[in-house]
C-alpha cells in the first residue's frame, strides 16, 4: 500500500513539475517588437517604460581578474550574462544596454577576443556570446540595446576601423571604404542566424532597438546613411542614435526633422565635477 502511495506521490509532483514547466516555456520570449507610437515607446498595446542599466560586461568582459593572462578580457560565460540579467529583472528592470561591438586594436595580443577582426572579419566564438546574450534575454525577459560603433578607442571602435586601413580616425565619418567596412559589421550583424536559438538577430524580439553607437562625433550626413543602412537590412527593429548629446549639449541639429530612419535619440547626462559646485 506504501508503495502504491509513493508512487502516486511521485506521479503527482512530475505532473505539477511538467505543468509548471510548459507555463513557464510559454512565457519565455516577447509576443511584441518595441514599436513607436508619437513620443511613446509601444510593446504591443502596452506602453514601454523603464528605468534600468547600462552592462558594459554583456558582450566583453575587461576586467576578469582570475589573473589566468596579462589582459583582463575575456568572453563572458552564460552563469555570468544570466546572473545579470536576473539581476535587472528582479530590480524591476524591463530592458539593459550592452556596451559596443568590440573591434580588433593593433596593440591586441592573439589571445584578446574581439567581435570584428578585420573589415569583414569576424570571430565566431565571440559571436556565440551575443547569441547566449539574447537567448538568455528572451529566457529571462529583459529586452537589451545593442550599439554598432565606439567612438573611442576602448574595445576598439572608430579608431580601429580607420587603423585597418591605415587611415585617420575623423576620417571614418566621410571616407567611403570606411563606411563600407562598418557596414559589413551592420549586415553581417543584423542578417546572423543565432546559433542557440536559431533565429535571425532581426527578427528577435528580445532586441528592443539597434543603437548606432556609443558617444559619437558623427556628422548628420554619416547617421543619414547609416540608420538608413539599418533599416533595410532590418524593418523590425527602432534605430537609436548614438550622437554624442550631454548635459546643454542638444542632439545635432536636423537629426530629429531630417532622419525619418531614427526613431530614439539618446543623451549621456553627466554629474558635475563636486570640485566645481
Amino acid at each position: 500500500m506504501k508503495y502504491y502511495k509513493c508512487l502516486s506521490y511521485l506521479a503527482a509532483i512530475f505532473l505539477v513539475t511538467l505543468l509548471f514547466a510548459k507555463a513557464n516555456a510559454q512565457d519565455d520570449g516577447f509576443d511584441h517588437f518595441v514599436q513607436t507610437e508619437g513620443s511613446k515607446l509601444m510593446a504591443g498595446d502596452e506602453q514601454l517604460r523603464f528605468i534600468s542599466f547600462n552592462i558594459p560586461n554583456l558582450l566583453i568582459t575587461e576586467d576578469e581578474m582570475a589573473f589566468r593572462r596579462k589582459h583582463a578580457f575575456e568572453l563572458p560565460t552564460a552563469y555570468e550574462l544570466r546572473d545579470a540579467l536576473e539581476s535587472v529583472k528582479q530590480m524591476g528592470g524591463q530592458v539593459a544596454r550592452a556596451y559596443c561591438i568590440p573591434v580588433r586594436r593593433q596593440s591586441d595580443t592573439k589571445d584578446i577576443p574581439r567581435y570584428v577582426t578585420n573589415p569583414g572579419e569576424f570571430n565566431e566564438r565571440a559571436f556565440q556570446t551575443m547569441d547566449t546574450l539574447l537567448a538568455i534575454a528572451n529566457d529571462v525577459g529583459v529586452r537589451v540595446i545593442i550599439p554598432f560603433l565606439n567612438n573611442w578607442q576602448w574595445q576598439g571602435g572608430r579608431p580601429q576601423y580607420a587603423d585597418f586601413r591605415g587611415k585617420e580616425s575623423d576620417e571614418f565619418w566621410t571616407d567611403e571604404q570606411l563606411i563600407a567596412d562598418f557596414k559589413k559589421t551592420i549586415k553581417y550583424t543584423i542578417n546572423r542566424t543565432n546559433t542557440v536559438t536559431g533565429e535571425k538577430y532581426k527578427n528577435d524580439e528580445a532586441i528592443l532597438c539597434w543603437e548606432t553607437g556609443n558617444e559619437l562625433t558623427s556628422p548628420l550626413s554619416w547617421t543619414q546613411e547609416i540608420t538608413k543602412f539599418i533599416k533595410e537590412q532590418d524593418s523590425n527593429h527602432l534605430v537609436m542614435s548614438g550622437y554624442h548629446a550631454m548635459n546643454d549639449r542638444p542632439p545635432r541639429p536636423g537629426l530629429i526633422e531630417e532622419t525619418p530612419t531614427v526613431d530614439i535619440i539618446s543623451s549621456h547626462p553627466y554629474e558635475t565635477n563636486p570640485a566645481d559646485v
